[in-house]
């Protein structure tokens, strides 16, 4: 018997040494989910400080327009959304203190860190910036940066932070620019600011290419707010100091009622729809 089973053994044996051994499935940086308090923090805040380069371009070095362009895109990400869990001092009308930012431990997508910029490079990144995004102030010898509008964080009021609209006549156009694929849920549901704190309209077209804050170049339709109608009902609007307007809306909605024309971008064709 051990004679004849020798050749189903050696078969047997040659059949397991020339299968693939099975592999076991490894989590990748395991320790990623299991963390929580300061380290959550930190990888939190390293996913918004670290975004990737908007076309090419990104990391190349850390010199030149790649190093401000950066930069400019991390003061964006800070002092729109992360303030509070940077423990940032905030004013309400968004202001903090450069050299508080510039203790901060993150770093752009262009890896260099934020500690290792100067004030001259805060102050270019804003000039650069062709949206308007920031404003600068100095008082009483210190130098404070906001963002003009896009917050999320709630620290920040539209009092204290915007321009209030108290007249149709202000403004001369008041449009939200979005895709044709969002249009059947705005149109059930209004115009929601989302977890921003304001909706956002442009007080300009985006023709001739030019560069429109407020509003996406490549957006294919534009809804127009009836602002006599939405004033005379209550609802507040706002500017910014780069001419976006927002509002809050009604409990952070705009109904549809308070539309005045949908319109196709770049074409203008008229799109019907139910107030």
């Amino acid at each position: 018997m051990r004679a004849a089973a020798s050749p189903l053994r050696a078969a047997l044996l040659l059949f397991l040494s020339s299968s693939p051994s099975p592999r076991l499935a490894l989590p990748m940086n395991p320790s990623s989910s299991s963390r929580g308090g300061a380290a959550s923090y930190h990888s939190k805040a390293a996913a918004f400080a670290s975004p990737q380069p908007r076309g090419g371009g990104g990391g190349r070095g850390g010199d030149g327009s790649d190093r401000i362009d950066a930069l400019g895109r991390l003061l964006t990400r800070i002092l729109r959304h992360m303030a509070s869990e940077l423990n940032l001092e905030m004013r309400t009308d968004g202001y903090v203190r450069v050299r508080d930012l510039l203790k901060l431990n993150l770093q752009t997508f262009a890896k260099i860190p934020l500690k290792s910029h100067t004030v001259d490079e805060i102050k270019e990144a804003v000039r650069r910036d062709n949206k308007q995004r920031f404003g600068l102030l100095e008082e009483d010898g210190e130098l404070l940066i906001r963002a003009n509008q896009g917050h999320t964080v709630t620290t920040v009021t539209s009092e204290s932070l915007l321009k209030p609209i108290l007249s149709a006549d202000e403004v001369s156009v008041c449009v939200h620019g979005t895709y044709r694929k969002n249009l059947d849920s705005i149109l059930h549901q209004g115009l929601k600011r989302m977890a921003r704190l304001h909706v956002h309209f442009s007080s300009g077209l985006p023709t001739d290419g030019g560069v429109i804050s407020g509003m996406r170049q490549s957006v294919n339709i534009l809804i127009y707010l009836d602002v006599s109608k939405a004033l005379q009902d209550g609802m507040k609007l706002y500017i910014s100091d780069n001419k976006v307007i927002l509002t809050e809306g009604f409990d952070g909605i705009v109904p549809v009622k308070y539309f005045e024309k949908i319109e196709t971008w770049p074409g203008r064709a008229p799109i019907p729809f139910q107030k």
